[in-house]
């Protein structure tokens, strides 16, 4: 902690209108998006720099505001936030996980489900690395799971996510997903691709027991 910091005037603690946090100067020898794999493009992202340009983003900002201040790791509780492109997902999945690391010290992970899935197959053959990676994404407290559903999955990648899903399911582990997908039709006439048809029916019924879902409309 700096106490010449301009920020928190050596106090440690900013005070962000909604709620008081943790100055930043705390975490000065910590590289947060790098320790919480946050990518470079969303680096820099934070609530403050949301800008919602329509009610159910505005709404989405407030529920994720709420969740990430009141977050407790042994409830197992999640969000799932959905809808089209560019209504900014990921910006609020990497608020969260930053204000929970700075607010509660709890670390979470971000992972592209793509990346994730390909680091996995990329170290299967080596059976130390391999349970040791697939054990973080168990285990950790807090996993972020953008872009789910984004592609037509393989039988090992369908059982690969079915796994880690159900997995925080049963621990109470609390799982952030982002998609662009609904996560089931509404109507049978519907042809638009659903996460259950990417993945099963139970995994979708897990998925809505354990989250609040989001929806981010224009």
């Amino acid at each position: 902690m700096a106490e010449d910091c301009p920020a928190c005037g050596g106090t440690g603690f900013v005070d962000k209108g909604h709620s008081v946090e943790l100055c930043s100067c705390r975490f000065q020898s910590v590289d947060i998006a790098k320790y919480l794999h946050i990518p470079p493009r969303f680096s820099a992202v934070e609530f403050e720099n949301y800008v919602p340009i329509s009610p159910s983003q505005s709404q989405a900002l407030k529920t994720c505001i709420s969740y990430a201040y009141s977050f407790e790791p042994t409830e197992g509780k999640g969000l799932t936030l959905l809808g089209p492109p560019h209504m900014g997902k990921t910006h609020l999945a990497v608020c969260v996980l930053k204000t929970v690391y700075r607010n509660k010290r709890i670390r979470g992970l971000f992972f592209d489900t793509k990346d994730m899935l390909f680091k996995l197959k990329s170290v299967m053959e080596d059976n130390g690395r391999y349970t040791k990676f697939m054990n973080l994404l168990l285990r950790i407290p807090l996993l972020v799971l953008d872009d789910l559903g984004s592609e037509r999955l393989s039988d090992w990648q369908r059982e690969m996510i079915t796994h880690i899903i159900s997995y925080r399911y049963n621990y109470m582990k609390s799982t952030i997903i982002t998609t662009n997908y609904a996560l089931r039709k509404l109507d049978e006439k519907e042809v638009a691709k659903t996460i259950e048809d990417r993945l099963s029916e139970a995994v979708v019924s897990k998925i809505y027991q354990m989250n609040t879902t989001l929806y981010l409309l224009p």
